[in-house]
C-alpha cells in the first residue's frame, strides 16, 4: 500500500541514484560532507531537549516515590524493552515514509558501519511537508510516549515507566539527523520551494 522496499545493507549513492539526473536549478543544502556532519549538528540542536527530558524524568521518578523491585515482572519489562528497540529503528523509518506520496517508492537501508537505517525517496514534496516527515518519527516515538509516562507516572509500575522514559529518550536522540534537516529546511529553503533527495544529499529548487 504503501511502496515500501527493503534493501538491507547500504554500499554506495549508485544504488540510490540509479542513473538518475539530477535536475537544473537543484541547491544542496549546506549540510556537511559526511552523515557524521549531520549528526554532530543535530545533536547539539537537539541537546537542550534531551537534557529536559532526562532533568524532567529524574524530578518525576521522586515525586511519585516509586521504588524499583527487582522481580519477574521487572525481568519481563526489561526484556520487552530490548525487543521493542530492536524494532522501532525500522519502525521509525517507516513513519518518515508514509509522509511522503503513497505513489512514491520508498527504500529503507541499512548503513553497517554506523549501525543506522535511513529510508531514501526522491520525490518531491514541499518545504513543510519535508519538515513534517522529518520530526513524525521524533514525535510519535520519543516525544509523546515520554509525555504520556509523565502524566500516567502514578498509574504505572517503576519499571514501566523506566523502561518507557529509555525508549522514548532513544528514539529521540535516534532523530538527530532528521534534526538537522529540519534546522536546514527552515534556515535555508525558500518559502514556495520543493525538497527532494539526491543521492546521500538534499537538495531544494523552485
Amino acid at each position: 500500500m504503501f511502496n515500501f522496499k527493503i534493501k538491507g545493507k547500504f554500499k554506495s549513492e549508485d544504488e540510490l541514484i540509479n542513473g538518475k539526473q539530477l535536475p537544473d536549478g537543484a541547491i544542496q543544502f549546506k549540510e556537511g560532507d559526511s552523515l557524521q556532519d549531520a549528526f554532530i549538528k543535530g545533536l547539539l540542536i537537539g541537546l537542550p531537549l534531551f537534557v529536559v527530558m532526562i532533568v524532567s524524568m529524574i524530578f518525576r521518578l521522586r515525586n511519585v516515590n516509586y521504588k524499583l523491585e527487582m522481580n519477574i515482572q521487572t525481568g519481563i519489562t526489561f526484556a520487552t524493552m530490548i525487543i521493542i528497540l530492536g524494532i522501532l529503528p525500522y519502525v521509525h523509518e517507516f513513519i518518515h515514509g508514509i509522509f511522503y506520496p503513497l505513489s512514491a517508492e520508498k527504500a529503507i537501508w541499512k548503513l553497517q558501519e554506523q549501525g543506522a537505517y535511513f529510508v531514501y525517496c526522491d520525490e518531491t514534496v514541499s518545504k513543510e511537508r519535508f519538515i513534517v516527515l522529518s520530526i513524525a518519527p521524533a514525535i510519535i516515538l520519543g516525544i509523546i510516549p515520554f509525555v504520556g509516562v509523565l502524566i500516567f507516572a502514578e498509574s504505572i509500575s517503576a519499571a514501566c515507566i523506566i523502561a518507557t522514559w529509555i525508549v522514548s529518550l532513544i528514539m529521540t536522540v535516534m532523530a538527530i539527523g532528521d534534526f538537522a534537516n529540519i534546522y536546514n529546511a527552515i534556515k535555508q529553503v525558500p518559502k514556495g520551494a520543493k525538497v527532494f533527495n539526491y543521492g546521500m544529499h538534499t537538495y531544494w529548487m523552485r
